[in-house]
């Protein structure tokens, strides 16, 4: 679910980009910090939709102002969805547009939910065991 989560996140990020739209162009074309935002695409960059290669790039637009932290997940967002099939990047994009109908109030208590478990499940696999 927390993998569905990140997805669902990723997905917004590419929603609120779509208006501005960049030329298509080959990997080593980029700038050197297009590659640097979109390392974890490089092997798969020139296979990519022209339209989710204009999506990627609106996100590298914003990565110089992201701190550390967020360009590290940043980047792991992207390696995650880098890993998915088309079909599966297909069904995160439908999970997003759904989740996105639901009320706000109750996305983000769905959110607390889930960062508590993720809370209570990193607790319990960092305490050692006591058998």
């Amino acid at each position: 679910m927390r993998m569905s989560l990140r997805l669902t996140a990723f997905c917004i990020a590419f929603a609120l980009c779509l208006s501005a739209l960049a030329a298509t162009q080959p990997w080593n074309n980029l700038t050197h910090a297009q590659r640097e935002a979109l390392a974890p695409l490089s092997s798969q960059w020139d296979r990519l939709p022209e339209s989710e290669q204009h999506l990627l790039l609106n996100v590298a637009r914003k990565y110089r102002e992201l701190t550390p932290k967020q360009k590290a997940r940043l980047h792991k967002r992207l390696l995650r969805w880098s890993l998915l099939t088309p079909e599966q990047r297909e069904r995160a994009r439908q999970k997003y547009k759904a989740f996105s109908r639901v009320p706000l109030a109750t996305r983000e208590q769905v959110k607390r939910m889930i960062h508590e478990q993720e809370a209570e499940k990193a607790q319990t696999s960092a305490s050692p065991a006591d058998k």
